[in-house]
């Protein structure tokens, strides 16, 4: 049987870490080996995955940029791990999808991803973008992650000073710089909040 590709997504504050510390128990209570990978850029917990309960797991493999998986340093620990998850997965490059999406095809080992689907602009991440193109099955998480109005929030809002803003860098990882903070948002709120006050500055 071909082992699954998948991608889990959902807004800021969605619970995907806690959702992964729980499959790692699972695989583990089961006999199962867990290879953790997440990307360097990605800073908050530095060499690990950290909740907002704030339980913690070491990551196996913290990607750097231009890094290969498919490399004499990772090859083993792919090779006989069982499973492979993924957090952050947002963060990845157009080509680490690729290998990920080339292991779980070639040698056959399950991998699930988990991460945002959209930046602070409305955008999808790259790494988004081709784990949506690649995956197996693409799923939205029934989580918490709700809106300041209540409802379900779709979009990650940022915040300068307190001031929602669609500039700025792509990656900004909150706590580094004490100025930037993120709101989950749905649709609505994400329009009039942030969306609609940068097209009047366009037509003004």
């Amino acid at each position: 049987m071909q082992e699954k590709f998948i991608f889990y997504y959902s807004a800021m504050k969605g619970g995907k870490t806690t959702r992964i510390l729980q499959k790692i128990h699972d695989l583990e209570e089961n006999g199962q080996s867990v290879l953790l990978i997440k990307p360097l850029v990605d800073t908050k917990g530095n060499d690990e995955i950290i909740n907002r309960q704030n339980q913690t797991r070491k990551v196996d493999i913290l990607l750097k940029p231009g890094e290969r998986l498919l490399s004499e340093k990772h090859i083993k620990d792919i090779w006989y791990c069982n499973h492979i998850l993924v957090d952050e997965a947002q963060f990845l490059e157009k080509e680490q999808i690729d290998e990920l999406w080339e292991i779980n095809k070639n040698i056959n080992i399950p991998i699930t991803c988990f991460g945002l689907k959209s930046n602070f602009q409305g955008a999808l991440f790259e790494g988004s973008s081709h784990l949506i193109a690649k995956a197996d099955e693409i799923i939205e998480l029934d989580s918490n992650s709700l809106c300041p109005c209540g409802a379900p929030a779709k979009f990650n809002a940022r915040l300068v000073n307190g001031i929602y803003t669609m500039s700025g860098e792509e990656i900004e990882i909150d706590g580094e710089n004490h100025n930037i903070s993120y709101t989950p948002l749905c649709g609505k709120c994400y329009f009039d909040k942030v969306y609609s006050k940068r097209m009047r500055k366009k037509t003004n």
